[in-house]
């Protein structure tokens, strides 16, 4: 259900004249979002006109956008640890990135973020850098689905400070299996 929502959403601003960035850490979720998205009603504009990357990917595209790709190649020379370029010292180029007098970066109405238990609240926190001042942030996520470890990281002092108003909203219902499948399935479990 969240990803329908999300995907929706997308479409919806779309129809608003809004500029979308669709964002997820999954690169096969992106090419689902964008066909949920064109069958909510905007049409084969969603695929063009909404940014649909993934993160490190879009990490990447701003390196380039700022010409920092030499900073970017740096990042992988040498014997460097994977997860700590991936999690730590790529999200910390683009933020300074972000923050620099030069920053070339487009700025979007709104920033969706798909599988958000999949990032790390700091990546969140250099989205929320490209969002214009009254814009949109929709983070949505499945705790449940913690392949990477990453959920226990949205922790109510991550929270502080990360944009967020009120508590996190729970779909109650699932669309993907009858309740009495559900049933059986928690039962089962």
């Amino acid at each position: 259900g969240k990803s329908l929502i999300l995907a929706a959403r997308a479409a919806e601003l779309l129809k608003e004249g809004k500029e979308v960035l669709v964002i997820t850490f999954n690169i096969t979720l992106l090419h689902y979002l964008m066909d949920i998205s064109v069958r909510c009603g905007a049409g084969g504009k969603t695929r063009r006109d909404v940014t649909w990357l993934n993160f490190h990917f879009w990490c990447k595209r701003i390196c380039e956008d700022n010409d920092c790709s030499e900073e970017y190649k740096n990042l992988w020379s040498g014997e460097k640890n994977v997860n700590q370029v991936l999690n730590y010292d790529l999200p910390n180029l683009v933020s300074v990135i972000l923050d620099g007098d030069d920053n070339v970066s487009p700025i979007y109405d709104a920033i969706l973020v798909d599988e958000g238990q999949d990032f790390l609240p700091s990546w969140w926190n250099v989205l929320r850098k490209v969002c214009k001042k009254e814009g949109e942030m929709l983070l949505v996520a499945d705790a449940t689905q913690d392949i990477y470890g990453t959920a226990r990281s949205w922790t109510d002092e991550a929270m502080k400070g990360a944009g967020f108003s009120g508590v996190w909203a729970e779909l109650k219902t699932s669309y993907r299996l009858p309740q009495l499948a559900l049933d059986y399935a928690i039962q089962f479990a």
